[in-house]
């Protein structure tokens, strides 16, 4: 009876040992093996997230998602991704936390990638969040995209090559027999006229050996050449000439903005009066205009009456109508 009770006693604490030990195992496995501090983020689309998402920190394991909630704002709807985090572990303010695969068949997780902030988020903060994108779903898109693209450009693209190498080859069959020809005339053109060719070269040659590269022409090559270095040599002194002329005129330009800047003030005033006296002469233009019109009108019955009678040079001027009339009565008297 005692070995009895002594074996339930071990069979018991072997059950017991085991299902601490089971539950150790899972809660490493689950990623809460201690206590933890609560975030959350927010994303547009949760594909793939659900509980127990494993939450990382720079690709190291730090807690798990626990909770996934919508919120609706309007007609948009978003989701509120709580997690919870190992206690005490310092995220930055300005760090990112990203859904990402690590491969091809791994699982989906929440990656934190760290910013450079010296401040860090207290517990229950939102960490900035950025949503994956479904990648067989853009694949597939793209495979779509590529399938259209395929059936309106590509396949009559390719039955246009298939035309047009068709068309090239029928016109290379029907022109080779031409082509041969030609080029059998051209060669045997060649073979007959390469010697004249030759012996046209061979004098060309040896009209330049004896004519131009003689020795006086030698002679002067030399002296072109020489010639050719010296006003070269007189091109980089005139270059040196020019760029001191361009400084001396730079100069005169900055003196004569100096001088225009000094006097300023003088040709302001200079323009007020200038003004003045046009605003005057505009005012008065009328008067001069009919003094002018007077003196002319004067000088013109003056010319006319000096062609009529010169002798009034003489005598003096001439008397009006009305004078002569009043002589005239006087004179009856």
């Amino acid at each position: 009876m005692q070995d009895s009770r002594i074996n339930y006693v071990v069979v018991g604490s072997f059950v017991a040992a085991v299902l601490a030990i089971f539950i150790v195992v899972v809660s490493m496995l689950a990623g809460r093996s201690g206590a933890t501090d609560p975030y959350y983020t927010v994303y547009d689309n949760v594909s793939g997230l659900k509980f127990g998402t494993q939450v990382l920190y720079e690709g190291y394991q730090i807690g798990q998602v626990e909770s996934i909630e919508p919120v609706f704002q309007g007609q948009n709807v978003s989701f509120r991704i709580n997690m919870t985090v190992s206690e005490g572990w310092k995220i930055p303010e300005d760090s990112v936390a990203r859904a990402s695969v690590g491969g091809l068949l791994s699982a989906l997780t929440i990656d934190i990638d760290g910013g450079q902030s010296k401040t860090a988020l207290k517990p229950g903060a939102m960490i900035k969040g950025a949503s994956a994108s479904n990648f067989f779903a853009a694949l597939s898109d793209i495979g779509s995209q590529f399938g259209e693209i395929s059936a309106s450009s590509i396949k009559p693209l390719l039955a246009n090559l298939d035309a047009y190498i068709r068309d090239l080859d029928k016109m290379t069959m029907e022109n080779v027999p031409d082509i041969l020809k030609n080029l059998n005339k051209i060669s045997s053109d060649l073979s007959r006229d390469v010697p004249k060719i030759t012996a046209s070269l061979s004098r060309a040659s040896q009209a330049v050996e004896t004519g131009v590269l003689k020795p006086e022409n030698i002679e002067r090559i030399d002296t072109i050449i020489a010639n050719l270095d010296t006003t070269t040599n007189n091109m980089a002194g005139l270059t040196a000439d020019l760029g001191k002329t361009r400084e001396l005129l730079m100069a005169s330009m900055q003196s004569i903005n100096r001088v225009v800047e000094s006097n300023a003030g003088n040709v302001d005033e200079s323009v007020r009066n200038l003004r003045y006296t046009l605003d005057a002469i505009s005012r008065s233009i009328n008067d001069i205009t009919m003094n002018t019109e007077m003196t002319t009108r004067n000088m013109a019955e003056f010319s006319r009456a000096i062609r009529e009678n010169p002798g009034l040079l003489i005598s003096g001027a001439p008397q009006s109508d009305q004078s002569k009339t009043d002589q005239a009565k006087s004179a009856g008297k």
